[in-house]
């Protein structure tokens, strides 16, 4: 056995909390497996008379030496395909597991094994307590790569059921009826599984929808729906609670890799949003991005899908944002004439005349509504 130093210091000054560091240990497994198989392969087993958790997997398993450096990850040439990338997630959920919560860290894989421990050490004659590897090597070969952690209550384990829960896997029992699937992204309705409390959220989008980005639980949407974007970057190494206005940035990302019959069907979900504008120029969290663009996908590339919307939402009526005063008194005017004669028509935004519905102000004025000017009679 050898003593492997980290040279990380205990004191270093990152507090994670017990989501965080479990949900990093279960990516390395994540990881290894991939996300059509983590279901079927990954395990987990509670012993509650010693108070630990096992967790394992039947891979090929890896290098030991891939845990000892940060920035070291064979994921790096490979964005979009894995949960983790930085190559410093064992290391911090090491640091915080021992430190902050008293948990004991082995690990087995191949023909290797280390647990997880600290180590004296000074730095310019001042004691220091770092982070340190102890690693058995020669161990008889294994097929399974496998994870202990002591010292962990039933309340931990439970949380660790809501963790594995929060990466993306078509057999995730959060997952119902499939809508739309690729390597790029899916799109899931909610089965009737209570969302965990811990899943992220917020408070514009709070439900229980989720959002996952990059194969991990990043948010709430308020639809029963699960929508999956393994390609968008959020620009942030921290993976918590994302806000509004990044969510509606990847579902519009999202619809580049979705075709048009499930576009249709995102569109038919967004209904109250279908006349929904910006409030200024510079307001980027609006819906009406994201519908558009579901229009446009299913305009250019599901026309024949355009018939059955129509016939299906016959009451719409195109009301565009007046840029100037004089479209803003026709607006006014179109406006004042439909409450009286077409009470049940409904407003949308401008994009749906790509489907064939007809503009406010040009349905008013063919119909006569708006007043005609004419020269005083003197009679």
């Amino acid at each position: 056995m050898k003593t492997i130093p980290l040279n990380i210091m205990l004191s270093y000054p990152v507090k994670w909390t017990k989501q965080q560091v479990l949900r990093d240990i279960v990516q390395n497994f994540y990881d290894d497996i991939g996300a059509k198989n983590f279901y079927k392969l990954f395990k987990t087993k509670y012993i509650p008379e010693k108070k630990e958790i096992i967790l394992s997997i039947t891979s090929k398993g890896f290098s030991y030496e891939w845990l000892l450096h940060l920035g070291a990850s064979s994921k790096q040439d490979k964005p979009g395909k894995y949960a983790g990338l930085f190559g410093e997630g064992f290391k911090m959920a090491s640091l915080c597991a021992l430190r902050d919560y008293n948990w004991k860290i082995i690990m087995r894989s191949r023909d290797w094994s280390l647990e997880v421990c600290t180590l004296s050490s000074t730095v310019d004659g001042k004691p220091f307590n770092q982070l340190a590897f102890n690693v058995t090597e020669g161990c008889d070969h294994s097929t399974e790569t496998v994870l202990t952690i002591q010292s962990f209550s039933k309340e931990d384990a439970s949380l660790m059921e809501e963790v594995v829960l929060s990466f993306y896997s078509p057999g995730n029992p959060l997952f119902e009826r499939c809508i739309f699937e690729n390597e790029y992204a899916a799109i899931y309705e909610r089965s009737i599984l209570k969302k965990p409390s811990s899943m992220p959220s917020g408070l514009k989008l709070n439900g229980e929808g989720i959002v996952y980005i990059g194969f991990q639980a990043r948010g709430s949407f308020y639809l029963p729906l699960v929508i999956c974007n393994h390609r968008f970057e959020t620009k942030s190494r921290d993976r918590h609670e994302i806000y509004f206005g990044t969510i509606l940035d990847m579902l519009i990302d999202t619809v580049d890799y979705i075709d048009a019959k499930t576009s249709c069907y995102l569109l038919e979900k967004l209904e109250k949003h279908w006349y929904d504008y910006p409030d200024t120029k510079e307001d980027m969290d609006s819906w009406y991005s994201l519908v558009r663009k579901l229009i446009r996908k299913i305009a250019f590339f599901g026309p024949g899908l355009i018939d059955d919307f129509v016939k299906r939402y016959p009451h719409l009526v195109v009301c565009e944002r007046p840029v100037n005063l004089h479209m803003r008194n026709q607006k006014t005017q179109a406006l004042a004439w439909k409450r009286l004669n077409l009470p049940n028509v409904r407003l949308v935004q401008d994009s749906f005349s790509l489907f064939g519905y007809k503009n406010i102000v040009e349905l008013c004025e063919d119909n006569g509504g708006f007043n005609i000017l004419r020269k005083p009679n003197i009679n």
